[in-house]
């Protein structure tokens, strides 16, 4: 894929690397040329790509930097009203045909997916998320993400209490969503009937929207 990055900070850098590792065509663009050089000299990588300075919100210079030709676009500047309006540029504008952005702020992040539709990763949502699982020694996270919006499975122990009783018997913490059963041979059973009963060594899965 041909792809641009708009915003050039420690995010928008290591995107920019990752991307271009697996193989794709990048280039990115920062209003700061200072911000670029985080793309040399880092574990031996060098960027091969297109790197401008402009200004994100410029229609002409984004076209300078590529973008009327990309199949993707990921903005990660600082500023999540920056952030907003380059997404809207580049879908609105340019039509390029798949667009997402950062934002700090979980209502903006609410409201843009639900009234412009556009596709968006709340950090601090995500951070929350991550620094709660990890004050959480008994549990396991893994997350997936369809659409805009990121879920995050978690798996906690079956107590010896809940030994022999159905799963739907478990009464998920407020927010979650009973999802299933990983029994100890790694199966999954999901929460539906004939209701699985609960064995030793289970864990129980709960679904949770992370972002």
């Amino acid at each position: 894929m041909n792809i641009l990055v708009v915003g050039c900070g420690r995010a928008g850098a290591n995107i920019v690397r990752i991307l271009e590792q697996m193989g794709h065509e990048v280039s990115v663009m920062d209003s700061n040329p200072e911000e670029l050089q985080r793309l040399e000299g880092v574990d031996g990588y060098h960027f091969s790509g297109v790197a401008a300075v402009g200004i994100p919100i410029d229609i002409d210079d984004l076209r300078q930097a590529g973008i009327e030709t990309c199949d993707a676009v990921a903005i990660a500047t600082p500023d999540d009203s920056v952030n907003i309006m380059v997404a809207q540029i580049a879908k609105n504008i340019f039509h390029v045909p798949r667009v997402i952005t950062r934002v700090t702020d979980p209502a903006l992040k609410n409201f843009f997916t639900k009234e412009f539709g556009l596709r968006t990763v709340c950090t601090t949502n995500l951070t929350v998320e991550s620094m709660l699982l990890g004050l959480l020694d008994d549990q396991e996270s893994r997350s997936v993400t369809i659409g805009a919006t990121t879920t995050a499975f978690v798996t906690v122990p079956v107590s010896l209490r809940d030994v022999g009783r159905s799963l739907n018997r478990i009464r998920p913490p407020e927010g979650d969503l009973l999802y299933g059963v990983l029994r100890a041979d790694t199966t999954v059973e999901l929460a539906v009937e004939p209701m699985p009963v609960l064995e030793e060594g289970d864990q129980i899965i709960f679904a949770r929207i992370a972002d």
